[in-house]
């Protein structure tokens, strides 16, 4: 059993209250007990977990722990009593409000929601700077992979040229089942629900939204821009059929979803997608539900940071890693967090259309066996300025009649891969769906 115990010796003592016993609140919960040691040495005071909020707080089982309870978080948040709120509640309404009423009161604040911070994160990051509070967000991307913390302590003075990051653990489980078991989508993401690395309803996931908050949060952090989200390029990997993962194999390549955020001339990218991926690219080893990050900056080339990106112990270390920083601000002993909200949202500098964007382009097509049908097509594809960078034509489909061929195109314009595509669809000898997936060159 857990046994806290609340009398510490000292003055001093900082209350903390977590709000919300999910997953990764219960693994919160536990570490911070279990490690309160840990902690202890690495802090300037003592603290404690003196209150606990949940909807359900009834069912929680808290094992002994001596905490007073509510089914109300804004209890805690107006409670002039607790110094920190650990907030993981998830979602974005009642989260926010528990947020920004812990701010204005004057309390410090650890989240590890995402969503939140994408799409009220300008909002909060005003208000933490004006009441000089801690707004700790390390886990809210990729878990336990410290990346909040190297870009805004580590890399605080380098120039980041991007990001490229496998950042949603159900899409790289998925797509890498595809790829080693030979699994179809559907069966890949029912054994990614049945071992519990996709929700009930995986939309979110598997539709690129969980991705596109954590990009979003990343590019604002690096570029010193406002919250992207709303203007991120967003791709889930839905349509990414079982044939798409052989024919890249046999071009070399491993298909991932990929986050990017890049800046040139002022410009940011902020994007997430399914890419193709050289299999001499690090990132095309990363298996199961791993994430990892790849930066790349002026003067220390490029590095990977990898591990796991989801979960209640991986997100729970994260946490933890904030509470010390918050303990520690609290008491004056390392402010630097400040300039994390005194930067954001510094510079305007405007987002880049994806049709605005060069990528080399896998296409799938599938056309009659028929003389002329490859004249046609890549006729269409000169009068756009499309190189051809590779061509593969495979055996005729189940029904006999149509033959997929598959091309890898020289960088290209967005919209002018469109508008081929859409002219390609046009052709008598072509019948179905195109398939186009960005490939991914780091050099480019």
């Amino acid at each position: 059993m857990l046994i806290y115990n609340l009398l510490c010796i000292g003055i001093d003592m900082i209350n903390i209250g977590i709000c919300g016993l999910g997953t990764v609140g219960q693994s919160s919960l536990e570490h911070i007990v279990k490690f309160k040691d840990e902690i202890r040495s690495n802090v300037s005071a003592n603290f404690r977990i003196s209150h606990v909020a949940d909807l359900d707080i009834e069912s929680k089982n808290l094992n002994g722990l001596d905490v007073i309870t509510t089914n109300n978080a804004m209890d805690l948040a107006k409670n002039p009593d607790i110094s920190i709120i650990i907030e993981l509640i998830g979602g974005t309404t009642v989260a926010y409000e528990v947020v920004s009423e812990s701010i204005k009161n004057k309390k410090h604040v650890i989240t590890a929601n995402k969503a939140l911070i994408a799409e009220h994160g300008d909002k909060i990051f005003k208000l933490a700077k004006e009441a000089n509070i801690f707004f700790g967000f390390e886990a809210s991307v990729a878990g336990a992979i410290p990346i909040i913390k190297a870009l805004t302590h580590n890399m605080l003075n380098e120039k980041i040229f991007s990001i490229f990051g496998i950042i949603n653990g159900t899409c790289n489980y998925i797509l890498d089942q595809m790829a080693t078991k030979n699994l179809d989508f559907k069966t890949a993401l029912a054994e990614a629900q049945s071992l519990g690395y996709a929700e009930a309803d995986p939309s979110f996931d598997i539709g690129g939204n969980d991705a596109a908050h954590k990009i979003s949060i990343l590019a604002s952090l690096i570029y010193k821009i406002p919250l992207p989200y709303k203007k991120t390029y967003i791709e889930g990997i839905e349509s990414i059929s079982s044939m798409d993962i052989k024919y890249s194999d046999e071009l070399g390549y491993t298909i991932k979803h990929i986050g990017v955020t890049k800046e040139n001339n002022d410009l940011v990218e902020c994007r997430v997608h399914p890419m193709l991926v050289p299999k001499d690219n690090i990132l095309s080893q990363v298996h199961n539900v791993m994430n990892a990050v790849l930066v790349s900056g002026e003067r220390f080339g490029s590095s990977m940071f990898y591990g796991h990106g989801a979960g209640g112990d991986a997100t729970a270390s994260a946490v933890i890693a904030n509470l010390v920083e918050a303990i520690n601000f609290d008491q004056n002993i390392d402010r630097t967090n400040l300039k994390i909200s005194e930067s954001i949202g510094t510079k305007n500098k405007k987002i880049k259309e994806i049709d605005d964007i060069e990528n080399s382009f896998y296409i799938k097509i599938h056309a009659k066996d028929v003389t002329g049908v490859m004249a046609e097509i890549t006729n269409i594809l000169a009068k756009e300025n499309i190189n051809i960078e590779a061509v593969t034509q495979h055996e005729p489909n189940e029904s006999g009649s149509l033959i997929p061929i598959v091309m890898i195109t020289d960088s290209v314009l967005g919209s002018s891969i469109n508008k081929a595509i859409k002219k390609i669809k046009c052709l008598d000898n072509v019948k179905g769906e195109i398939n186009s997936i960005r490939v991914l060159k780091l050099h480019g």
